[in-house]
């Protein structure tokens, strides 16, 4: 947890919210927003994880603010944002990149024999209900100002015949596309954009190592010979958050390698 002093002279900074943003690709969009000079707050949902990334990001302390969050719990991430506003101002930039993927405890049983009621609900409610909630509650603060950036992090699971991930991360991921075009659609009018980015094999946390079964198959599948990286997801988030990509909205970005999934 990290709760820095308002800082001076800082009030013409903008000011992202990046959920998951302690590991993996979040951490990543929250160095590079850090690098780029942005105010940024993030949540995560281990208390270990947040203090690990306080310390790797200790050197721009004084712009960032995490806490330990569920984006599932609503009033606590309403809290949250209020204290944001209090802070520093209005949030300029969301990055909903908080979510979870389940594994196959059975490897050669059916994905839907293994799947409970409860973590399809759970899986839902983390990749689709959190950002959905997140939006409606920024989008009335964007609509005032005139102007605002979101972006969604969704994955080549929703995007094609998903190939590792479950039932539940697949249509999690797909209507979280729907859910960007619908948006961006709404929102346009009023100078917000509304992107997704859709990374295929990018190594993380999340993926596990590079000399793992599953990683191994899966790089046979990517054109370019390589996994991606956290730090690619990254450039492409810092640009469809910047004054360049003002005429980009609803689309859905596939940082992939060439891998479109059949």
């Amino acid at each position: 947890m990290l709760k820095p002093a308002k800082a001076s002279g800082q009030g013409n900074r903008r000011v992202a919210l990046v959920t998951g943003g302690a590991r993996g690709i979040g951490l990543e969009i929250v160095r590079r927003f850090l690098n780029d000079g942005y105010q940024v707050a993030f949540v995560a949902t281990r208390t270990e994880h947040v203090e690990r990334a306080v310390a790797l990001l200790s050197c721009a302390e004084d712009r960032l603010y995490a806490e330990r969050i569920d984006v599932t719990r609503h009033k606590e991430v309403e809290e949250f944002v209020d204290s944001i506003r209090a802070r520093w101002d209005d949030i300029a930039v969301l990055v909903n990149n908080a979510g979870i993927s389940p594994k196959r405890v059975e490897p050669d049983a059916p994905w839907l024999s293994q799947t409970s009621l409860d973590e399809w609900a759970r899986v839902i409610d983390v990749n689709l209900n959190g950002p959905f909630m997140l939006m409606r509650l920024l989008a009335p603060a964007m609509i005032a100002k005139g102007s605002g950036r979101i972006i969604n992090i969704g994955s080549l699971a929703g995007r094609a015949v998903p190939m590792i991930a479950g039932p539940h991360y697949a249509a999690s991921k797909a209507g979280l596309v729907g859910l960007t075009r619908a948006a961006a659609r709404d929102l346009a009018p009023h100078g917000i954009t509304v992107n997704c980015i859709a990374p295929g094999r990018v190594l993380s946390d999340l993926t596990g190592p590079a000399e793992a079964l599953v990683n191994r198959s899966a790089l046979s599948r990517i054109p370019v010979g390589r996994f991606g990286t956290a730090e690619e997801v990254a450039h492409v988030a810092a640009f469809l958050a910047s004054p360049m990509a003002g005429f980009i909205t609803g689309a859905t970005i596939d940082i992939t390698g060439g891998e479109f999934a059949a």
